[in-house]
């Protein structure tokens, strides 16, 4: 069966489109991988995990808790 140049054209138009959502896709996918080579990657976790541990990060932590509490309960609560 052969296609009308209406046809042909509307099917290269999808083929098209399909290729541009497929290629958004790797996009996405590419820029939701790590960049970081696994010794950067455990430097930048130590570094992390150093911040959470000081007095200020637990300080602001404990006075941010109200403002959490409430964005939490807005949330779930009434919407």
């Amino acid at each position: 069966m052969t296609l009308s140049p209406a046809e042909q054209l509307a099917e290269s138009r999808l083929e098209l489109l399909d290729r541009v959502i497929g290629l958004e896709q790797q996009v996405k996918e590419l820029q939701a991988a790590s960049l970081l080579s696994p010794s950067e990657t455990v430097a930048v976790e130590r570094n992390l995990a150093s911040i959470r541990g000081s007095l200020t990060w637990r300080a602001g932590r404990f006075v941010t808790l109200p403002v959490r509490a409430a964005r939490h309960f807005k949330r779930r609560v009434l919407g």
